[in-house]
């Protein structure tokens, strides 16, 4: 949100400096993690540096050495076209940074990134804005004594509440804060896209 601002700020008050805010979200920390942007700029690079023709594909036209042309195959090919595409490269990425923060990080949760490269129509999609909304939404309309996450003193009822808990309380800790609501609807999300 924060971005957003930022950016009606240049077009509306382009006199006004950047606003710089603070997650009032306690989210755990990870150092060296990479965000969707790294992701997106790795993905792009790598695309630059090894799309030798040009026609937004990886693969044995591109004069990869074959050893790696396989290992892009069999690693990054989901499609299974021979060819891997920006958004699998995208997708590959990600799968690489969530397996870091596996070994590394495993409380820190996973990254969601939307392919930035081509948009998948899909009628009733979410997208990651969508997503923040209804993840704000949901913590306001359950978070009732307002302490930042959904918990047994919440007016809630508990099989609603053992429900949320089953599906979204990653770390166990007997409460859904405001990052595992997140987490958990990007879930719900690519579960219905599958």
């Amino acid at each position: 949100m924060v971005k957003v601002e930022n950016e009606w700020r240049a077009e509306s008050c382009p006199e006004s400096e950047d606003l710089y805010c603070t997650s009032p979200y306690e989210c755990a920390a990870c150092e060296g993690h990479w965000t969707c942007e790294d992701i997106y700029n790795i993905s792009a690079d790598f695309m630059a540096a090894n799309d030798v023709n040009g026609d937004g594909l990886l693969n044995w036209e591109d004069n990869i050495e074959d050893v790696h042309a396989e290992t892009l195959n069999i690693s990054c090919d989901f499609n299974g076209d021979d060819s891997v595409d920006a958004c699998e490269i995208h997708m590959c990425v990600v799968m690489v940074e969530n397996d870091w923060r596996d070994n590394n990080c495993p409380d820190f949760g996973h990254v969601y990134c939307d392919c930035p490269f081509v948009v998948a129509e899909c009628a009733g999609a979410w997208t990651c804005d969508d997503i923040e909304t209804i993840s704000i939404e949901v913590i306001a309309y359950y978070d009732t004594n307002m302490d930042g996450a959904i918990n047994p003193e919440d007016d809630i009822e508990s099989s609603h509440y053992s429900e949320m808990i089953s599906l979204c309380d990653f770390n166990n800790d007997g409460t859904v804060d405001a990052c595992e609501t997140h987490e958990c609807i990007v879930i719900v999300e690519n579960e219905w896209r599958a």
